[in-house]
């Protein structure tokens, strides 16, 4: 399944490079032409951003997918291979409460962040990440009751 998305986020990644150097080469044929393109100009430039963006953001989580497939199963194991004595777990209990803390943090800042952002890709994505941050607040605070 990893695979499979990696080939997906790789194809995404050459599609979004091919459409940037496309938008690219079309202006500069237009400007060969002499052809007035200030109203196109500004639609094309906000697709230009928005297409760097995509492309980078494919950059970025083909690279991310890389290095989650090299460490997962080792960190799975380590997991598995965790047994707490009753001392740890009431230590567990501790920090897991700690990390509460930074998780509440986290949201406010991911939802801080997405006020403040420009582009509407990096909005989506800072709200997603403030939900995910929710998510890990709510089953830490399940795990510990």
């Amino acid at each position: 399944m990893l695979e499979i998305t990696q080939n997906l986020v790789r194809k995404a990644y050459e599609v979004e490079d091919k459409a940037l150097s496309s938008y690219l080469n079309a202006m500069r044929i237009l400007r060969l032409y002499g052809m007035e393109l200030e109203h196109f100009e500004s639609i094309v430039k906000k697709v230009l951003i928005d297409t760097l963006i995509h492309k980078e953001f494919m950059s970025t989580l083909l690279r991310t997918y890389e290095e989650v497939a090299k460490k997962e199963k080792e960190i799975l194991k380590e997991v598995e291979e965790l047994k707490p004595s009753a001392v740890e777990k009431s230590l567990i209990v501790k920090v897991l409460k700690e990390h509460l803390t930074i998780e509440s943090e986290m949201i406010e800042l991911y939802r801080e962040l997405a006020k403040t952002i420009q582009h509407q890709v990096f909005r989506d994505l800072a709200e997603a990440l403030a939900r995910n941050e929710e998510e890990h607040h709510k089953i830490i605070k399940d795990l510990i009751g």
